[in-house]
């Protein structure tokens, strides 16, 4: 497989159904504009969905887990704990095994894709041994050559609906019959993730084209059902349409890449009312406008919608995966 990096931006379309896509950490609450009636996913959210699904389904070793190192509870020891588990945790022999902290790293996937940092003085580093030797190169940071927005809107608006639960175990010593919990909902929505590729910090990392692909793997089926978006909060997820935006040059860029693609409600509902894919279209004119210019190398795209593959046609559209 190549591993020739295009610059590339990155639009990933998934549709929900009366959950909480992205609840605030604070509040629990579905974080929301109220100027514009939109939800909000932030891009640590969908870190999360790729981080779980790369690490449960595909068995790969992350740097960003509550399992890595299980039980530490700083960098500090969770690095301590990789650098001298390399072995078994990365599956790697003996001879294989680094004592500079950037290169451990880089040896995990995660790292590769989002970034990475480690902040060991001198003294910590050399007091981690790998096959007898000190460690080195303990501070250290890498800049992800994958970013998504801080927060991604839905494509339609959305009324939350108040919702209520009750619990079986008690609130308090005091309070022997359980207790009722209130929270707002997320009828339906389909949300619009937006993403970066830069191929330039990728040497930095160490990404490869494997690894994009890997992501975009972890990305579509990391929303819809695997990993971490099998929970209460989540289930109602589909992954709809995924796009990347090759551009032919280093320095090509399209203005506006995060509004080529729109949502029109059928049978005069607004966009509040809509409850399924039946009651509106996609509208893929300016993606197909933007496809035409010269900044543009390919479309690569991926979606399971005959519908949708019937309107993403041309010479720079190409299926990631046929």
């Amino acid at each position: 497989m190549s591993n020739e990096l295009k610059k590339s931006e990155i639009l990933f379309l998934y549709e929900t159904s009366y959950n909480i896509p992205n609840g605030d950490p604070f509040t629990g609450e579905q974080r929301y504009d109220e100027e514009t009636k939109k939800i909000l996913v932030s891009d640590v959210r969908i870190k999360r969905f790729i981080r779980t699904y790369l690490e449960d389904i595909k068995k790969l070793p992350i740097y960003v887990s509550e399992k890595t190192g299980a039980g530490k509870t700083d960098s500090k020891g969770v690095l301590t704990w990789i650098a001298n588990n390399q072995k078994n945790f990365l599956k790697i022999t003996e001879t294989e095994e680094k004592t500079d902290i950037g290169e451990i790293l880089k040896s995990l996937i995660d790292v590769r894709l989002f970034g990475g940092i480690s902040t060991l003085k001198d003294e910590e580093t050399k007091k981690i041994k790998v096959c007898g030797k000190e460690c080195i190169n303990g501070h250290v940071q890498f800049t992800g050559p994958v970013q998504f927005a801080l927060l991604n809107s839905s494509l339609n608006e959305v009324l939350l609906r108040m919702h209520q639960n009750t619990t079986h175990f008690t609130s308090s010593s005091e309070n022997t019959q359980g207790s009722i919990g209130t929270t707002t909902i997320v009828p339906y929505s389909v949300v619009q993730i937006h993403g970066w590729v830069n191929p330039k910090v990728a040497e930095t990392t160490g990404m490869t084209q494997e690894d994009l692909d890997l992501m975009y793997e972890g990305l579509w089926y990391g929303t819809s059902g695997d990993g971490s978006s099998h929970s209460r909060s989540k289930v109602g997820q589909d992954s709809v349409l995924l796009l990347e935006i090759q551009y032919d040059k280093s320095n090509d860029k399209i203005y506006g890449v995060d509004r080529l693609v729109a949502l029109k409600p059928k049978e005069g509902k607004r966009e509040e009312q809509l409850r399924c894919m039946e009651d509106y279209e996609f509208d893929f004119s300016k993606l197909l406008e933007a496809a035409k210019s010269d900044k543009v190398y390919k479309i690569r795209y991926y979606t399971e919608l005959d519908v949708i593959k019937n309107e993403l046609r041309g010479d720079k559209f190409e299926l990631m995966i046929k």
